[in-house]
């Protein structure tokens, strides 16, 4: 059964925030509106899903916001996954209001399980990425192709994905309309398919 060393998730955040599905007016950044949000709580069980698919020593890394970021690290502790450090910082160029201060940043954090999949690298990357943002929620691929210079030869997966991926297998439920851990159930099935 083919198994993955490197997976990136872009988790469906409930910011907790005004329900926009329920409410007239509400302000037009809530996730609420794009896609269900999920409850990180919620999410905790997928580590029997991952624990199937993924290689014994192996990385996460995660999207997460400055708001979210306490319940990101939760979240991959859960999932078996032992944080390290925020691996990328990407400026959105144009921000929106926050709580706190105007915010036009988020990170992915990463995590390790067991030993850094190898070979790695070769090609050392900068955390800092500046792209202008787009459409809600899109992220940028930079971010995925310095995995992919750090990675190149790994198997990889992304969770939560909006779109297919050259070199990557991409599983979310706007690509396939199931939930993140029937598509992962399948995609262990598929593999023992073809065994």
């Amino acid at each position: 059964m083919k198994k993955f060393d490197v997976f990136i998730a872009d988790p469906p955040w409930d910011y907790g925030g005004t329900n926009c599905l329920a409410k007239k007016s509400c302000f037009s950044g809530g996730n609420g509106v794009h896609y269900p949000t999920s409850k990180s709580t919620a999410l905790h069980d997928m580590r029997k899903h991952l624990d199937r698919v993924m290689n014994k020593d192996s990385l996460c890394f995660m999207w997460t916001s400055g708001a979210t970021l306490k319940e990101a690290i939760t979240l991959m502790e859960s999932w078996g996954y032992q944080f390290k450090q925020v691996a990328f910082v990407w400026d959105k160029v144009v921000g929106t209001p926050g709580n706190y201060t105007y915010t036009q940043c988020e990170f992915v954090i990463v995590g390790k399980k067991g030993r850094i999949p190898q070979p790695y690298g070769q090609s050392l990357v900068h955390q800092f990425v500046s792209s202008r943002k787009g459409k809600h929620s899109v992220k940028p691929e930079e971010v995925q192709d310095r995995i992919d210079k750090m990675f190149w030869s790994q198997n990889k997966l992304e969770l939560f994905a909006r779109r297919h991926r050259v070199g990557w297998t991409c599983l979310g439920n706007e690509l396939s309309g199931l939930d993140i851990r029937d598509d992962l159930d399948a995609l262990i099935i598929d593999n023992e398919d073809d065994l």
